[in-house]
């Protein structure tokens, strides 16, 4: 019989994803892992497999916390514009309070991970398709109740509204300036049709 586990998967994945966000995949060292999360080197492999596992775990752990969070931003009973305006300045917000885990994980994943692993690469590009799925969710369903012109592109409006959210995470280490970042929102809104 097996032992059950002295620990919480989910606080050890996030105590790990808060460190791997901070610190990126290749300055994360397998003793710094273990004191995030206060697990010996054995317990950890055991727990979670290699380094590279551990990091596809924590990913999935990013991704379904931030998507959970998007989909209940869009899906609030405000119009869609408001909605979208709300959920992008949020972005901003969350990235401008926390310099030291600059950008988005996910963006981070993009640059640092995907290139050569392939499971990288998949928890992103799934990522990236739902966030995709729950913006065109909600156009569809703003199309539908007239907020938004009915022959408005809901796929192209989409996909330019989740390249919004990971461009902001972007621009918002280079050019950690919320006005500049706000008119930036303000303009992207512009694009979707009365």
């Amino acid at each position: 019989m097996a032992r059950p586990r002295g620990f919480d998967v989910d606080e050890v994945l996030s105590a790990v994803m808060e460190l791997f966000w901070r610190q990126g995949y290749e300055a994360t060292s397998v003793q710094d892992l273990c004191a995030a999360t206060g697990l010996g080197k054995g317990s950890l492999y055991a727990a979670f497999g290699s380094k590279q596992e551990l990091y596809g775990q924590a990913l999935r752990h990013y991704v379904k916390l931030t998507t959970h969070d998007l989909q209940a931003q869009l899906l609030r009973s405000v119009p869609l514009r408001q909605a979208v305006r709300d959920l992008l300045l949020d972005r901003i917000e969350q990235s401008l309070s926390a310099p030291e885990r600059p950008g988005c994980l996910l963006v981070s994943a993009v640059v640092e991970r995907v290139p050569h692993d392939q499971g990288a690469a998949r928890i992103a590009r799934d990522a990236i398709e739902a966030l995709k799925g729950a913006f065109a969710t909600a156009l569809h369903t703003a199309r539908a109740a007239g907020e938004i012109s009915t022959d408005a592109d809901v796929d192209s409006l989409a996909g330019y509204l989740t390249a919004m959210v990971q461009a902001l995470r972007v621009m918002s280490i280079s050019v950690p300036d919320e006005k500049q970042l706000t008119a930036i929102v303000d303009t992207a809104l512009s694009v979707i049709p009365e």
